[in-house]
């Protein structure tokens, strides 16, 4: 999972400018792609593009920021995600996959996180209202996606049970992810789901819902839904080759396992270190390089 902050990083740039001109963003991904030669490629520039979009205040630099619930003004970059993501298609002969937000994030985002997860539990319609505004918005990002011929990966940090219980999963997040993941299906795209932290208490709704990637930090877990990670982030960012060994060899136990690190890879990681994953990986046979 190696995305735009880390291109930009190898390639002298801010990730502001990257995140804010899809040409730029499309070369950073193409370059990291040709340098690493991994087996697909993710469109993520950071998390807030569609917060911002409906009027969160975002800040780029030193690091993506959020730096508050939605206001009256925005900024609209989801044109340049678009035009990134018709470029690598054109360029690229690997699956390209488009990070959006899974609607109880983004509603989140848009209400405060902190506050929000106070009104779930004690506003139930003010709640849902934000749900069905963040629906909505999605509902229509994701078709101007989907014409492009992408694939999707929704990602979904805040309905880990590392920050909600299994029932406010069911309740807010669990049908919004379904809905997602049912109109990227009838494209004939790929989708694929991405949480943070535990996943262990949803991990049979996760399952249920249809998706064709699960990409968790326990891999371990058992489902029928292929999963996807296996090396920590601190893990490829420290690059001790012998852990990252210990890890790759501990995913691909699992034949049910794209491997991957848990989540993107961080910015500042010494491109040997996601070499030597890939040549570790590579000694097992079931990637030719």
């Amino acid at each position: 999972m190696v995305c735009a902050d880390h291109g930009a990083y190898l390639l002298n740039l801010t990730l502001k400018e990257v995140a804010q001109d899809g040409e730029k963003l499309a070369q950073v991904i193409q370059y990291c792609h040709e340098l690493y030669r991994y087996d697909m490629v993710l469109v993520f520039s950071d998390p807030y593009v569609e917060a911002q979009a409906m009027g969160c205040p975002v800040e780029l630099e030193p690091y993506p920021t959020l730096l508050g619930p939605a206001a009256r003004h925005s900024y609209d970059r989801t044109p340049e995600i678009i035009h990134a993501a018709k470029i690598l298609k054109m360029k690229l002969d690997v699956p390209v996959f488009v990070s959006v937000k899974g609607p109880f994030t983004l509603a989140s985002f848009l209400a405060g996180i902190e506050n929000y997860l106070k009104i779930i539990l004690k506003r139930e319609n003010e709640a849902s209202r934000f749900m069905e505004t963040a629906m909505q918005y999605q509902l229509q990002y994701l078709e101007r996606l989907l014409s492009l011929g992408v694939n999707i990966m929704i990602g979904d940090p805040l309905a880990s049970s590392s920050v909600i219980s299994p029932q406010m999963f069911l309740k807010y997040a669990f049908k919004a992810l379904q809905t997602l993941v049912d109109k990227t299906k009838t494209h004939g795209a790929l989708v694929a789901i991405h949480i943070c932290g535990d996943v262990r208490p949803i991990s049979e709704y996760l399952d249920k819902l249809g998706a064709d990637i699960l990409s968790i930090e326990d891999i371990e877990l058992r489902t029928e839904t292929l999963k996807m990670g296996g090396v920590g982030t601190s893990t490829i960012l420290n690059g001790d080759p012998n852990r990252i060994k210990s890890e790759v060899d501990t995913a691909l136990e699992n034949k049910n396992v794209i491997l991957s690190t848990t989540c993107d890879v961080p910015p500042h990681t010494p491109p040997e270190n996601i070499k030597t994953m890939l040549r570790i990986a590579s000694e097992y046979g079931n990637i030719e390089r």
